[in-house]
């Protein structure tokens, strides 16, 4: 369990000395980094504690480590894949930001993990149960419940029962919704991993991590990961290149509505322009003037003058 001095640590809402302040599991190079091989008791934990189903872990390989070695090489980290007993494939991803067409996106994605199994020649009776896992940090608008935790399948339409293959699995996490659960249900474990995932830093995450062995040691985990110098810099880098990016599309976003702003007057303008040639255009008909000699006055148009008529 976490020892005396850190306990002292963890005095107050969050961590008093800055310098000692955990990272948070939900960015990518983080939870990368914690659920990695050598670190398969954490992850079979979440995935038990996800899908209500006891595994074990039969590879972990596949996945990007990040080491001391590599981590200044690494830019971008694989979605964390985990292989099952029997087969069966188990991936994990963590979205921030609700990007567009995201229940699109993860259909393909579980389409491409599934497919993926199969090599030139196999039976497609090879094919294993693929778990999708997606823990997502905003609110999904069409998700009108206030269940944090939705499984999906394929199940027939007027036989609610009747499914059509366990093979499709996808979990998605609202991890917003998942942390109010904790104020009415504190054995909650789902919502305790989000809260871990969030804010490791909080008193609440400490005293779940008391009672709940397997928070506690991604929380040990954890330390040695925020002590690691060369990941809190690369956590910075990346943390300046979003900042650095908002700050772009902001800026972006206020130069397309000054653009749009100034095309508006300048239409405007154009627009009154055209009226006041318009009203000199009938003003010359009214005196019996050629078309022609209208056309080089007002720039108007044959067509558009002999409307007025």
């Amino acid at each position: 369990m976490i020892r005396k001095q850190e306990q002292e640590n963890f005095e107050g809402k969050e961590v008093a000395n800055t310098d000692n302040l955990l990272l948070a599991p939900k960015y990518d190079i983080v939870f990368h980094s914690l659920f990695k091989k050598g670190n398969e008791n954490i992850t079979k934990a979440l995935i038990q504690d996800i899908t209500g189903r006891e595994y074990k872990i039969i590879d972990m390989d596949k996945n990007v480590i990040i080491s001391n070695d590599n981590i200044k090489n690494k830019n971008e980290v694989l979605d964390l894949k985990v292989e099952l007993d029997d087969g069966e494939i188990c991936n994990i991803e963590i979205q921030l930001t609700n990007k567009k067409n995201f229940k699109e996106r993860m259909l393909q994605y579980w389409a491409k993990l599934y497919s993926g199994q199969l090599k030139k020649g196999e039976d497609y009776r090879t094919l294993k149960r693929t778990i999708l896992i997606a823990i997502v940090d905003f609110d999904i608008k069409e998700f009108l419940n206030e269940e944090y935790h939705t499984e999906w399948k394929i199940i027939e339409n007027k036989n609610r029962k009747l499914i059509l293959t366990n093979d499709f699995e996808l979990h998605i996490i609202e991890m917003k919704k998942a942390k109010k659960i904790l104020k009415d249900n504190k054995d909650d474990k789902i919502a305790q991993w989000m809260s871990f995932f969030d804010n490791p830093n909080s008193m609440e995450v400490r005293k779940m991590s008391e009672e709940n062995e397997d928070i506690n040691e991604a929380l040990e985990q954890l330390r040695r990961l925020s002590a690691n110098k060369e990941l809190v810099e690369l956590m910075d880098r990346q943390d300046r290149y979003e900042r650095d990016r908002r700050a772009e599309l902001d800026f972006a976003i206020d130069e397309g509505r000054e653009q749009g702003r100034e095309q508006g007057r300048e239409q405007g303008r154009e627009q009154g322009r055209k009226d006041r040639n318009i009203e000199i255009a009938r003003k010359m008909l009214k005196k019996n003037m050629s078309i022609q000699e209208i056309m080089e006055i007002t720039e108007l148009s044959e067509d558009e003058i002999k409307k007025l008529n």
